[in-house]
């Protein structure tokens, strides 16, 4: 059956069934009325974020489940709450959908940003469907809450602080530049990084902890590092010095990245789309957060350089040789480069 078939408010029905409904703290009322209505704690300041997630320009039906589109768009929104040192309080999905779309795939949609969802606290709570030209749009708006007067900004970072990341970088370029070049991959091990570009994982809990010890100013790698660096760089009036050889990159990105001729540290300076955080904290809290974390949580955080005075981003070689990094993250509104993220276009 396919969309145009079964109608709007009937298809509202059905995916409405499928979401586990709770009214319940935060949430006074969720689907069901012209608005959700939620009731962040006292003492808490709201959080609100938004992204929308374009068929052909930020995934492809051909190279993703629905589960796995439902996830990751769902999960783009999730990790700006966990960067600002949040935690999520539900989300509302707006859908535009070509009429031909089969309501099946539709609520296997549903069913990966449910799968989603419950794993981050984040319940679906409301949202609109409307029919579209061609492709597949989601739009989600995720509302979440920090203590009051506690979120963490990009504009903290102070010289001398340190830079550190979560996890490894470039895995999620890696697993898209898999999906478009299947033969130059072909015999490798790739399941990490198509996993890593299909289900990218939210820090959230790590963004929680990381705000309790010490970490001053936060930002998720969305755009890659050398862009989102440089809006923490920007925001605070620093500069940052990188040394490349600490920059984190799994041997599974490494691989894909030399089987298709491309330095790994290109895909993850600059690739995008891992949504590991990038933080700075001061000398002291080094410590902390190193010991602090390693017993908590299963990925890595490493320390790969430091925060300067002055302003823009440096790369620092193992030769000791240095380079002026410019901003490399995938830009809408720019003409596509080789190695953008529309790529994905079909």
């Amino acid at each position: 059956m396919m969309v145009r078939e079964l109608g709007e408010f009937a298809l509202l029905a059905r995916l409405q069934r499928r979401l586990n409904q709770a009214d319940a703290p935060p949430v006074v009322r969720g689907i069901g009325d012209d608005c959700a209505v939620l009731r962040p704690a006292d003492g808490h300041d709201l959080l609100v974020t938004t992204d929308t997630q374009e068929e052909g320009v930020h995934f492809r039906r051909d190279w993703s489940t629905p589960e796995d589109i439902g996830w990751r768009c769902l999960a783009v929104n999730v990790s700006d709450i966990a960067a600002m040192g949040g935690v999520p309080l539900g989300a509302v999905v707006a859908l535009s959908l070509p009429e031909t779309l089969a309501v099946v795939f539709v609520e296997a949609l549903y069913d990966g940003m449910n799968d989603l969802a419950e794993a981050y606290g984040c319940p679906i709570i409301g949202g609109n469907i409307s029919k579209s030209a061609e492709r597949l749009s989601v739009t989600i708006t995720v509302l979440g809450s920090a203590p009051r007067d506690g979120a963490a900004y990009r504009a903290a970072a102070r010289a001398g602080d340190g830079i550190w990341v979560t996890g490894d970088l470039g895995g999620a370029k890696a697993g898209l530049e898999a999906l478009i070049h299947p033969q130059a991959v072909a015999g490798l091990p790739i399941d990490t990084v198509l996993s890593r570009y299909r289900r990218p994982r939210p820090r959230l809990r790590e963004a929680l902890f990381l705000r309790q010890h010490g970490a001053r100013s936060l930002i998720d790698l969305s755009d890659g590092l050398s862009s989102d660096l440089g809006h923490i760089c920007e925001a605070s009036g620093v500069s940052a010095q990188l040394h490349a050889e600490r920059i984190p990159i799994s041997e599974e990105t490494r691989r894909v990245a030399g089987a298709l001729g491309t330095d790994p540290l290109a895909f993850a300076l600059h690739g995008g789309e891992d949504f590991e955080l990038c933080l700075t904290a001061p000398p002291g809290a080094a410590a902390s957060l190193e010991q602090g974390f390693r017993g908590q949580f299963d990925c890595p955080l490493t320390c790969i350089g430091a925060i300067e005075a002055g302003a823009g981003v440096t790369l620092r070689h193992p030769d000791g040789s240095e380079e002026s990094l410019a901003a490399g993250g995938y830009d809408h509104f720019q003409p596509p480069q080789p190695d953008a993220r529309n790529a994905t276009e079909p």
